[in-house]
C-alpha cells in the first residue's frame, strides 16, 4: 500500500494488518490510509510468523499471536491522534527524543498542529475556545511523553491568555510557552483558510517561545 514515512525509515512489513474479519479490516485499512500509513495485509497465521514491528488485529483472533504488544481495532475508536501515537512510537522505540508539542494559531478559527517524536502527529481547526482546550488536554492527557510543551501564538492576546491559563489549570506538568506569531502564515494560500490555520499552529509549533 503507498504512503508517507512516519519519521523514521519505514517499509509496508513493519505494519501488518491481520484480520479476516471484514468489517473490522476496512476500518483499520481506512484508517491507515486516512493517516498515510503503509501496511501489510496478512491472515493471522501467516503475521504469526513474521517479526513486524506492528500488528494491528482483532481482540477475537489475539490467541493467535505469542505477542502482547498487539494493538487491537477498538482502540481506533477512542481518540485518532492517541492510536497513531502509539504506531510512531513503537516505529521509533528509543530512537528519537520522547516528545510532545501541541503548536496552537488562536484566531478566529483555532489551528492545533501536534508533534510527537519530531513527527507530524496530527492537524486539527477547531471553531470555539471551549472545543480547542478539550482537544488539547486530549491530547496532553492521553499521550505518554516524558516531556510535553505547549506552544501558544500570541496574535489574540485575549485567547492565547485564555487557553494558557485553562491548560495550567489542568495540567501543571506541561510547560506553556507564548511565541511571537510574526510571519507564521507567510506562504500560506490566503484562501485556504483550514491550511492557514494549520500552518501557522506549525510554524507556531516549530519555534521557542517565552515560558508562560
Amino acid at each position: 500500500m503507498n504512503g508517507t514515512p512516519l519519521g523514521t525509515e519505514q517499509n509496508s512489513n513493519q505494519i501488518v494488518v491481520a484480520t479476516v474479519e471484514g468489517r473490522p479490516y476496512y476500518k483499520i485499512v481506512s484508517t491507515l490510509k486516512s493517516m498515510n500509513i503503509r501496511f501489510s495485509s496478512l491472515s493471522p497465521e501467516e503475521a504469526s510468523r513474521t517479526n513486524a514491528k506492528i500488528i494491528i488485529t482483532t481482540k477475537n483472533e489475539a490467541a493467535l499471536f505469542r505477542r502482547e504488544d498487539l494493538i487491537f481495532d477498538f482502540q481506533l475508536d477512542t481518540f485518532p491522534p492517541l492510536f497513531k501515537a502509539m504506531i510512531l512510537k513503537n516505529l521509533s522505540g528509543n530512537f528519537f527524543e520522547d516528545i510532545l508539542v501541541v503548536g496552537v494559531d488562536p484566531g478566529n478559527r483555532i489551528g492545533i498542529y501536534v508533534l510527537y517524536l519530531h513527527a507530524e502527529l496530527y492537524s486539527t481547526v477547531q471553531s470555539s475556545l471551549k472545543d480547542a482546550v478539550k482537544f488539547i488536554m486530549n491530547i496532553l492527557s492521553c499521550i505518554k511523553s516524558n516531556k510535553k510543551i505547549l506552544k501558544i501564538g500570541n496574535g489574540d492576546w485575549t485567547k492565547c491568555n485564555h487557553i494558557a491559563q485553562e491548560i495550567r489549570n489542568l495540567n501543571r506538568s506541561v510547560r506553556i510557552e507564548i511565541v511571537n506569531e510574526f510571519g507564521t502564515s507567510r506562504n500560506i494560500l490566503p484562501n485556504c483558510r483550514g491550511n492557514r490555520d494549520v500552518g501557522s499552529a506549525r510554524s507556531i509549533a516549530l519555534r521557542s517561545g517565552r515560558i508562560f
